[in-house]
């Protein structure tokens, strides 16, 4: 079994489990593979997301008629796209088995030549996941205590375990990226290691095989990942964009809105949950961030190659060939060509939550004047309209 399949078999487990990953790791022939159980994990993730349509669009269908319009709007976005996820994760996953298998042979597989350096996959991800999926089940457990309603437990209960699959899934995409940047860390090290030895022209072929294998992997995971991050990175920035405007409608009224909370503790709770899903954001862009600067790195560090004795060789030459290939084809980790997953996201996020607040605060506005000027037309119709005679 490959060093980093066993670090994270557990992991792995789970995500195979509930379908995040459609294929299963055969220590038989130390290879990822179709099996049995991914088309059972398939057939059970697909009967759950249609479980949660119908949970969400007809079991709480009274939660909706209950609301006002501007509440009613914000709600029904939040149930579709969450309702929308585990579906979107399930189809593409089915849709993209072979790609995710061959990406997964790959990456994870052992390289006895880059291993030798050392360099070791970290885990402070791993623990940082561990303590979001603690935070989610402390909120569960109040919210249980808190709620008496068993329509309202259900709901809160179905969106804590779609957001537990979230994030599984955000960690294997972050592994994946993650052991990209590993690979080319590797690379580098040994790069300069080997820059001064005599069979350093051996030792360059290997290079930019390797290089080559594990950049290509990134359009592997663009490919494989890419439409259910973007319904994913929507959701997080939707729940932003109401936490933001919950806090300033906290602010500016001094109480929170009786139509949406039964009291001031469920409004805490429920703010919590909302900024929680900063998470997905942290979980996958700065990751993305450090692969992408890391790739450059490794391909600029050929750069620094000062052996005199192998110049106008074909080994000098060979590099002058990378280096054009490379610095002109910037490899990105993209959301469907919408936009480049790196820290720019970050910034693109909290203008958007900017930008859709002033939205959402002119609707409220709209709303409320509707409203009263409902009430002053009722007020004054019946003070105009005549008795009996």
């Amino acid at each position: 079994m490959s060093v980093y399949i066993d670090q994270n078999r557990f992991t792995l487990r789970i995500v195979t489990a509930i379908y995040c990953l459609p294929v299963s790791y055969d220590q038989t022939v130390n290879r990822f593979a179709e099996m049995r159980s991914s088309f059972a994990s398939f057939g059970c993730a697909l009967v759950m997301a249609f479980v949660y349509l119908y949970h969400d669009f007809f079991v709480q269908n009274r939660l909706l008629n209950d609301l006002k319009p501007f509440s009613f709007a914000i709600v029904f976005l939040e149930l579709f796209l969450i309702t929308a996820i585990p579906m979107c994760i399930v189809l593409n996953n089915f849709m993209h088995r072979k790609r995710i298998t061959e990406l997964m042979n790959i990456v994870f597989v052992d390289d006895s030549t880059l291993d030798a350096t050392g360099v070791a996959l970290g885990r402070t991800c791993y623990r940082y996941l561990r303590l979001i999926i603690l935070l989610v089940v402390m909120f569960e457990l109040c919210k249980l205590w808190k709620e008496d309603n068993v329509e309202n437990k259900m709901l809160t209960t179905t969106f804590a375990i779609r957001y537990v699959l979230i994030v599984e899934y955000l960690y294997l995409y972050h592994l994946c990226v993650s052991m990209i940047r590993l690979r080319m860390q590797q690379l580098e090290i040994l790069f300069y290691q080997k820059q001064h030895k005599h069979n350093f022209e051996q030792f360059l072929n290997i290079f930019v095989e390797r290089f080559e294998r594990y950049v290509k992997q990134i359009g592997q995971i663009n490919s494989c990942f890419s439409l259910p991050i973007v319904f994913i990175l929507t959701f997080g920035m939707v729940e932003l964009v109401y936490f933001a405007y919950e806090c300033f409608n906290m602010v500016r009224v001094g109480m929170p809105d009786f139509d949406m909370y039964s009291d001031l503790a469920d409004w805490i709770l429920s703010q919590f949950w909302q900024a929680m899903h900063f998470n997905m954001i942290l979980l996958i862009v700065p990751t993305c961030a450090r692969a992408r600067k890391k790739v450059e790195e490794t391909a600029l560090c050929t750069r620094h190659f000062d052996d005199y004795r192998l110049q106008n060789t074909r080994a000098a030459k060979q590099i002058q060939k990378f280096l054009l290939k490379n610095l002109h084809q910037k490899k990105k980790f993209s959301a469907c060509g919408f936009f480049d997953i790196d820290n720019t996201v970050i910034y693109m996020v909290f203008s958007s939550i900017v930008t859709y607040l002033v939205i959402l605060i002119q609707f409220k506005q709209l709303e409320t004047d509707l409203t009263q000027s409902e009430g002053v037309f009722n007020v004054t119709s019946n003070l105009t309209t005549p008795g009996p005679s």
